[in-house]
């Protein structure tokens, strides 16, 4: 909540600030993003609920900074210049796609940190694109331990049976939306719900992955 606040005056008071190298106009300049590097790793192996798995960048450098930012320091304004890092990335690149469906949080998480992350970011890739978003219906039902504490068997028993498609049928083709990912256990979990919710083609998007698998 303090960061919240903080990251709010201060947006009133004080011009924009690059967070990779400080200078002034811009949350994430243009300098600092074309250091960004493309990911052309292979998907994770344990995605195996999704038709397709793709991602923007490597998570390093300035773009590691400003999701650090985003997500920790709750500055969320930075949502608006990596939503539409996401966004360029999925008309350069298209995936087939009927709706956008960010990675949910569990309430409790949600309480703590104040948005989601991923909501946040897919929002912006809506504006960009004019896909249609759907928030609510894939529902995380119970609280998890930070993926990042575990290793890959962890993550995949940390996250099963965590999510759960609580509403109409949702699209045939839906792309999940997340900030960063890792093994894809997370992904995978909700790809899973979504298909016994009724959808046939699930791909994750997320905006950044580590080279290390």
């Amino acid at each position: 909540m303090l960061f919240r606040w903080i990251d709010h005056v201060l947006s009133l008071l004080l011009p924009d600030r690059c967070v990779g190298c400080g200078q002034l106009g811009a949350l994430l300049c243009a300098a600092c993003r074309r250091r960004l590097v493309a990911y052309d790793g292979e998907p994770p192996r344990v995605a195996d609920q999704l038709t397709g798995v793709r991602v923007a960048y490597v998570f390093d450098g300035p773009l590691r900074q400003a999701i650090h930012q985003l997500k920790y320091r709750s500055r969320q304004r930075m949502a608006r210049p990596l939503g539409a890092l996401l966004a360029d990335h999925l008309r350069t690149h298209p995936l087939p796609c009927d709706a956008l469906v960010p990675v949910p949080l569990h309430p409790h998480r949600l309480a703590e940190r104040g948005f989601n992350q991923a909501e946040l970011l897919a929002r912006e890739v809506a504006g960009v694109t004019g896909l249609p978003i759907i928030v609510g219906p894939l529902v995380r039902i119970r609280v998890t331990r930070q993926q990042a504490l575990l290793d890959t068997t962890g993550r995949i028993e940390n996250v099963a049976g965590a999510f759960v498609w609580r509403g109409p049928p949702p699209p045939a083709r839906v792309v999940l939306v997340d900030d960063v990912l890792t093994t894809g256990a997370t992904v995978n979990a909700c790809a899973l719900a979504l298909r016994a919710g009724g959808a046939r083609d699930v791909y994750a998007l997320a905006l950044a992955r580590s080279r290390r698998t």
